[in-house]
């Protein structure tokens, strides 16, 4: 496909799509005040009892909330731009700071520590820091979302179906930007899917940039500050690169391919093979991802395919086996079978093995002919 081979780029190292929210596994949340915080006087002493209400309340991210800016959930499904972070069964909560916010009337600044403490040594391991606001509307306080008041004064391009909105001062590659947009357009084209009416795609020079915006003032990254991350649902892109910003399609091909594989039935392998295949990964096109993964496999004789999309190795660099070996997975079936093919790969459910068995049948193979004809493909690009 040419859009495959010609069209580039996303890197995202660890999560790439915004989980729904999630209550705590971890028991009971508890919600402490730090230092300095003071809530004995109004409003602080409402704002505080909404954010309470707000995480005693809180179930699921995609249904309403009384306690949610209401204009804000009409907006996005996924209200809470950072549930899919803070909420991951840590059950310590640390109000650090609850002031007016400066420079917003009527607002208030919430930040939260999200923790766990060791029950033996008591040692406190952080998750994030992060923050959300407090707001009038109708007449009550709600809480609302750090990002559009973060970037209110950020720039905005919209060219397509995209918005790119990125700092002010800082430098816009529009013709990367044009080829981006038209890349959705002929993605969507390509899988007989109607274009997103928008994607809000926001970007800076790292994801800790990016990730502040958001409302994550920390969030552990590991080493590696580029990358990206998607809100699929809401047509969301979030971006951190110093050199190829407006460049990350994999995010967009999230983006584009929601109506394919947001139903449910997609294995996790498949959704992001299928994005690396179209969308390119680690700031490269899939052709280009290839010598990697083929000096990977020629090192490893005895990888299945089902190990490396069951149990790969960590990333490295931008080889990342379960990716890119599940992309060559994508690009054999369409090969043999076109869009049916991977229309049918992507309903195959969430078990491996029923993948596995599935794309087997599709290129008319028995199964234990699978792992063979897979490596002969890595080795021959």
């Amino acid at each position: 496909m040419a859009w495959a081979r010609h069209r580039a780029i996303l890197l995202v190292s660890g999560v790439c799509s915004v989980a729904s929210g999630q209550l705590p596994r971890g028991g009971p949340l508890r919600l402490v005040l730090g230092f300095g915080v003071d809530t004995a006087r109004a409003p602080n002493r409402e704002v505080f009892a909404l954010f309470q209400a707000y995480l005693a309340h809180r179930a699921d991210t995609l249904t309403p909330n009384p306690y949610w800016s209401a204009a804000e959930q009409k907006r996005w499904r996924v209200f809470d731009f950072v549930s899919g972070y803070v909420y991951q069964g840590f059950s310590h909560f640390t109000v650090v700071h609850l002031a007016p916010a400066v420079g917003l009337d009527s607002t208030f600044l919430i930040r939260t520590l999200v923790s766990a403490v060791d029950d033996s040594t008591r040692a406190v391991r952080p998750l994030a820091l992060y923050r959300v606001y407090a707001i009038r509307e109708a007449g009550h306080w709600v809480l609302a979302n750090a990002l559009p008041r973060l970037t209110r004064a950020w720039r905005h391009e919209t060219l397509g179906h995209v918005t790119f909105v990125h700092p002010p001062g800082h430098g816009f590659a529009r013709q990367r930007a044009e080829a981006s947009a038209a890349f959705v357009d002929s993605l969507a084209r390509a899988f007989e899917l109607p274009a997103p009416v928008s994607i809000d795609y926001y970007f800076t020079d790292d994801m800790i940039d990016t990730f502040r915006a958001m409302g994550l003032d920390f969030f552990p990254i590991g080493s590696d500050t580029v990358g990206g991350r998607v809100n699929a649902v809401d047509g969301q892109v979030f971006v951190g690169s110093s050199t190829n910003g407006e460049g990350y399609r994999h995010e967009l091909a999230h983006v584009v391919l929601q109506p394919l594989v947001g139903r449910g039935f997609t294995a996790p392998p498949v959704l992001e093979g299928l994005m690396t295949w179209t969308g390119g990964s680690a700031g490269l096109d899939f052709a280009h991802l290839l010598p990697g993964l083929k000096a990977y496999v020629q090192a490893h004789p005895q990888l299945t395919l089902e190990a490396a999309l069951t149990s790969p190795p960590a990333r490295e660099g931008s080889l990342d086996v379960r990716y890119d070996g599940a992309a060559v997975l994508c690009a054999m079936l369409y090969e043999q079978g076109g869009l049916a093919a991977i229309r049918e790969l992507a309903s195959a459910g969430l078990d491996v093995d029923d993948v596995l068995r599935t794309a087997a049948r599709l290129l008319g193979i028995p199964r234990d002919q699978l792992d063979r004809t897979w490596r002969s493909r890595v080795t021959a690009y």
